[in-house]
C-alpha cells in the first residue's frame, strides 16, 4: 500500500465517525510532504468513496471565511483542513484553534503517528502520545508490516508504553497473543539460551528494546550485574541459578526481595513442558557455578531439601548408601528424604536408587521387628498366624530388596552381602522356632487354619449351588507375601474390591498334589504307578484335560491362562458362559524358579505374576465374572546366594525305597525316622492309600530350610518343605462391583491456617494428610500458592501427600510461600491459600476445592517497578 492509499484509508476512517467528530478533520503537513497531492486526496476525484463528497479547505484560505463555509454555509457539509509547514509556523493568531480543539486529534501525515493512530484508532491522545515515543525511539520495528500487524492485534486501547513495549517484544519473540510478562519473555529467552540460540535477546537488541528490557528485569527481579559486566542471558542465568541455591536470600537482602523471580523460577521448574530446558540450564549453570566442590562438603540434612541441581541428588544417593553401610540411616528418615525428593526434578532419574535404598531400610526395619516375634511363638497356630499377620513383610521386603538393587548403577556389595546374611539368619531363625512346633504336631493339620484340600467344598460349591459364577485363577507358587502385594494392586483399582485370607497348604507342597487338593474330590492319594503323581477319588489331576474332565461333572471348565488371554471378548464370554465355574492355571513363578538356568529370575516373575494376574481379572471381569478368586498350589523359599554348606542337609533318606527325592521332600517306602527329617506317614498327611503297594508310604521333609542334594536341579528357590514361605496359602477374594463406591482415589487432606493475616512477606501453610496412603487411597502431588482474585501473588511450591503412617501426628507437613510484588495491590483485601493438582496426563492444572482466607495487612509496600509485569 503506497503512502497516499495509507493516508486516504486513515482520512476514510475519520471521516467515517459519526456525528460532528466526523465532520471536520484538521490536517497539519508539518514536512509539506503532501502539497502536491492533497488535492487529489478529497473531492469528486477521490479514491475512495468515502471522500469524495468531502470539501478541502484550500492554503491560505482566509479563516473567517472559512469558519462561515463550515459552520453557516454547509454546517452538514465534511471538511478538510490542510495546514502546510508555512502556515503552522507563521500563525501567529490561530483563528481556527477553538474548531481544531473541538475536531481534534489533529490529522498527521508523520509516518510514525500514523503508526500509532493506526495501530488502535479509539486510543485516547494521550495513550497514543505515549506510543508515538516508543515508535520513534524503535523505528526499525515498524519497518516490517508483519510486525506491526502483529503488535496492533496485542494491543488494547488502554495499554501503557510500559506494555506496548513488552507486547513489541512478545511480537519479536513469537509468543502467544495472551503472553507478554517479564515471565514469558525470560522463558522463551531462557529456552533459546538452551538450545544455543541467542537470536532472541540479538533481535530486541537491534530493534532498540534492549534497555527496556534490562531495567525491566533489573526492577521486577532485582538482577544485578558484576561491576563492569554488561547484561547478557548467560549471565542472568547464572544470577539465577546461584539465587535458587542461596534460597533466594543473598548477603543482607532478605526473601521479600526475590519474591518474584523466586515464584517465576519456580513456576518453569514445575512447568512440564518447561523441565527439558531447565534441566539443561541446570547443567550448565552447575558446571559454571562449580557446584560440585559446594555439594562435597555438604550433609543429608542440607541437601535433602535442595532441589536446583542433579548433583543433589547424586550426592544425596550417596551419602543415603553411606549410611545404610553403617546401619545409620532410619526408615523414617529415610522415607522422609524421598518423600521430600519424590517432588524433585531429578527423582525419576534416581527413582531406582531411591527404591533401592527405602527397600533396604524396610528390610532392615522388618527384620528388627520379627526378631522378638519369632521367639514368642509357642503353637502351630501362633506361628501361621504370625506369618500370615506380620513376618511375611520380611520376605516381600527381601524380595523388592533383590529387584531394586539389581536395577540399580550403584555396586556396594557390602551392603548386599550385610542384608543377605541378616535375612539368611531370619530365614534359620524362623525356620528352627516354627520347627518346633511342627515336631509336636501329630498329623498335618493346624487347629483354627482352614486346609487347602477344603477349597472346593468351601469356596466354589457353595456360590454354584446358590446360581453365582465364579472364576478361580491359580498361579503356581505364588506365595503369600506376592499374593497380598497383587492384593493391594487389584484393590487400588477402580470397582475392585479384594480380601486376603491365608489357608494351610498341602505337604508335601509341590505343584502336583496343591493342584489335585483345589479340585472337587473326597479323597486325595499318591498315584501308585507314579508317586509325584496325584489321584483325585482315584481319577488322574495331571495336566489341564484330566482338571477339566473333573471339573466337566460339576459344571466346571478348565483352560491355561495363556490360551484364555489369546480369547477375544465374545468368545471370553461364551467360555464363561458354558460354565458355572472356570479354572484358570497361570504359571509364571514355578516355571521361572524350578529351572537352574532361570531361577535367579524368579522375583522378576513375581512382578510379571502380578501384572499377569491383574489383566486376567480384568479380562474376567468384561466376560462379565463378577467374582472371582486368586489362590496358589503352593509357596517357595529363596535366597539370592548360593547356597553353603550349612544350608544342605547332611544326611540322606534311607528306608526300602526311595520314589521321589526333590530338594525339600522325599517319598519312599518305610523311611527311617531321623533327627534331621519332619517324618509323616500317608495317613498323617491326609492322603488315603490306594492299595498293598502304598503300605508303608513316608514322606519326609528336612528340617527348617535345609536342602536335600538333587542333581541338575535349582537350589536358590525350592519348595515342597513344611516351612512357612511354603506352606502359607494365599486366597485372594475379588469382587468386581457396578458403582464407582469405594474406587481408588487420591488420598485426601486439609488445610490447617494458624492465622486468619498475613503481615510479613512470607506465609507458612501447613497441611494435614487425613488418612495413611494405602489400599485404594492413593499419594498425590499437589502445589500450593497465595492468590489474590486470579492471580498468582507468591511462589507456588510442590507438595508430596504419600505419607503411609497410621498416626496423624506423622502426616503433616508444610510449604513455604513468598509474597511477590503483585502482593502490594491486594494489601487490605482478603486473598486465598489455594491448592491446585496437575490433571493426569497434561501439563494443566486443575483448582481443587481446598483453601484458606487471609487478609493481606502489610506494613511495607513492595516496590514493583514495571506493573504491568
Amino acid at each position: 500500500m503506497s503512502d497516499l492509499d495509507q493516508i486516504s484509508k486513515l482520512l476514510a476512517a475519520r471521516f467515517n465517525r459519526a456525528g460532528e467528530h466526523g465532520r471536520i478533520v484538521f490536517w497539519k503537513d508539518e514536512k509539506n510532504e503532501y502539497v502536491n497531492d492533497v488535492e487529489g486526496l478529497v473531492g469528486p476525484s477521490a479514491t475512495l468513496p468515502e471522500l469524495q463528497d468531502v470539501e478541502l479547505i484550500p492554503l491560505n484560505h482566509n479563516p473567517f471565511s472559512a469558519r462561515y463555509r463550515m459552520l453557516v454555509e454547509r454546517p452538514d457539509g465534511k471538511f478538510l483542513v490542510y495546514l502546510a509547514q508555512e502556515e503552522i509556523k507563521d500563525a501567529k493568531d490561530d483563528w481556527l484553534l477553538d474548531l481544531e480543539l473541538a475536531y481534534g486529534p489533529v490529522f498527521t501525515s508523520d509516518r510514525s503517528a500514523m503508526i500509532a493512530t493506526q495501530l488502535v484508532p479509539d486510543a485516547s491522545p494521550d495513550t497514543r502520545a505515549a506510543w508515538l515515543d516508543v515508535i520513534r525511539h524503535c523505528p526499525a520495528f515498524f519497518e516490517a508490516k508483519s510486525r506491526t500487524d502483529a503488535l496492533a492485534a496485542r494491543l488494547t486501547a488502554t495499554d501503557d508504553a510500559q506494555v506496548f513495549q513488552a507486547k513489541m517484544i512478545a511480537v519479536l519473540l513469537k509468543l502467544k497473543n495472551d503472553r507478554h510478562s517479564l515471565q514469558d519473555i525470560w522463558r522463551e529467552l531462557l529456552t533459546r539460551y538452551a538450545d544455543g540460540d541467542t537470536s532472541g535477546i540479538e533481535t530486541i537488541e537491534r530493534m532498540g528494546l534492549d534497555e527496556f528490557h534490562w531495567i525491566g528485569t533489573s526492577r521486577i527481579y532485582h538482577y544485578e550485574t558484576a561491576p563492569g559486566v554488561s547484561p547478557s542471558v548467560k549471565d542472568f542465568m547464572l544470577w539465577l541459578f546461584r539465587l535458587a541455591w542461596k534460597g533466594f536470600v543473598s548477603g543482607t537482602s532478605g526473601t521479600d526481595t526475590y519474591a518474584n523471580i523466586r515464584r517465576d523460577f519456580e513456576s518453569w521448574r514445575n512447568e512440564r513442558n518447561f523441565e527439558q530446558t531447565f534441566k539443561e540450564l541446570s547443567g550448565i549453570a552447575a558446571d559454571e557455578l562449580d557446584i560440585g566442590d559446594e555439594i562435597m562438603h555438604m550433609d543429608i540434612d542440607e541437601l535433602q531439601d535442595r532441589d536446583v541441581f542433579r548433583a543433589v541428588d547424586e550426592a544425596l544417593v550417596h551419602r543415603m548408601y553411606e549410611r545404610l553401610s553403617t546401619c545409620s540411616l532410619s526408615m523414617e528418615q529415610t522415607e522422609r528424604i524421598i518423600a521430600v525428593r519424590r517432588t524433585s526434578l531429578w527423582y525419576e532419574e534416581y527413582r531406582k536408587e531411591y527404591q533401592a535404598i527405602e527397600a533396604a531400610c524396610r528390610l532392615r526395619y522388618e527384620l528388627s521387628e520379627a526378631s522378638e516375634a519369632i521367639d514368642a511363638i509357642a503353637t502351630p497356630e501362633q506361628g501361621f498366624e504370625l506369618y500370615r499377620d506380620r513376618l511375611y513383610r520380611v520376605d516381600q521386603a527381601y524380595r523388592h530388596v533383590v529387584a531394586a538393587w539389581r536395577q540399580t548403577e550403584y555396586d556396594v556389595p557390602a551392603i548386599k552381602d550385610d542384608l543377605e546374611r541378616a535375612y539368611t539368619v531370619f530365614q534359620r531363625s524362623l525356620g528352627q522356632a516354627w520347627q518346633k512346633q511342627l515336631d509336636s504336631m501329630e498329623s498335618w493339620s493346624i487347629p483354627g487354619v482352614l486346609a487347602q484340600t477344603e477349597f472346593y467344598h468351601r469356596q466354589v460349591e457353595p456360590r454354584i449351588a446358590n446360581g453365582k459364577k465364579l472364576a478361580v485363577i491359580i498361579s503356581d507358587a505364588l506365595r503369600y507375601e506376592v499374593a497380598e502385594e497383587f492384593s493391594r494392586t487389584m484393590a487400588a483399582e477402580n470397582r475392585y474390591s479384594t480380601e486376603l485370607e491365608a489357608w494351610c497348604g498341602v505337604l508335601p507342597s509341590y505343584t502336583q498334589l496343591g493342584m489335585a487338593a483345589l479340585l472337587p474330590h473326597s479323597t486325595l492319594s499318591f498315584d501308585p504307578a507314579n508317586h509325584y503323581g496325584v489321584l483325585a477319588d482315584g481319577r488322574s489331576t495331571s495336566g489341564t484335560d484330566n482338571r477339566n474332565a473333573i471339573l466337566s461333572e460339576h459344571d466346571g471348565r478348565a483352560i491355561l491362562y495363556r490360551d484364555f488371554m489369546e480369547l477375544d471378548r465374545n468368545q471370553a464370554r461364551d467360555l464363561v458362559k458354558s460354565c458355572s465355574v472356570l479354572y484358570i492355571y497361570h504359571n509364571s513363578i514355578d516355571e521361572t524358579g524350578d529351572a537352574a538356568v532361570s531361577e535367579r529370575n524368579t522375583f522378576d516373575a513375581c512382578e510379571s505374576a502380578i501384572a499377569d494376574l491383574v489383566k486376567a481379572v480384568k479380562k474376567l471381569a468384561n466376560a462379565n465374572v463378577s467374582n472371582m478368586i486368586v489362590t496358589a498350589d503352593h509357596g517357595f523359599l529363596y535366597q539370592d546366594h548360593a547356597v553353603n554348606d550349612m544350608e544342605w542337609l547332611s544326611e540322606q533318606p534311607q528306608g526300602d525305597a526311595v520314589w521321589e527325592l526333590h530338594n525339600r521332600f522325599v517319598i519312599g517306602s518305610n523311611l527311617q525316622p531321623k533327627p534331621a527329617f519332619l517324618t509323616l506317614s500317608a495317613e498323617q498327611l491326609g492322603m488315603t492309600p490306594t492299595g498293598e503297594q502304598d503300605a508303608g508310604l513316608i514322606a519326609q521333609f528336612p528340617n527348617s530350610i535345609l536342602r536335600l542334594r538333587k542333581p541338575g536341579s535349582g537350589v536358590r528357590y525350592v519348595h515342597g518343605g513344611a516351612a512357612l514361605q511354603e506352606i502359607v496359602v494365599p486366597v485372594v477374594h475379588i469382587n468386581k462391583g457396578r458403582s464407582a463406591e469405594g474406587d481408588a482415589r487420591p488420598v485426601e487432606f486439609n488445610l490447617l491456617p494458624k492465622t486468619d493475616r498475613i503481615t510479613t512477606g512470607q506465609l507458612t501453610v501447613e497441611l494435614v494428610q487425613d488418612e495413611p496412603v494405602e489400599g485404594r487411597t492413593l499419594p498425590r502431588i499437589v502445589f500450593v500458592g497465595l492468590w489474590g482474585g486470579d492471580t498468582l501473588i507468591s511462589n507456588e511450591t510442590p507438595v508430596a501427600l504419600d505419607m503411609t503412617s497410621h498416626q496423624i501426628a506423622e502426616r503433616h507437613v508444610t510449604a513455604t510461600l513468598v509474597l511477590t510484588s503483585e502482593a502490594d495491590a491486594y494489601n487490605g483485601s482478603t486473598v486465598e491459600v489455594r491448592v491446585r493438582e496437575r490433571i493426569k496426563g497434561t501439563g494443566q492444572m486443575k483448582t481443587l476445592g481446598k483453601k484458606s482466607v487471609y487478609t493481606l495487612r502489610r506494613g511495607l509496600s513492595f516496590d514493583d517497578g514495571f506493573d504491568f509485569l
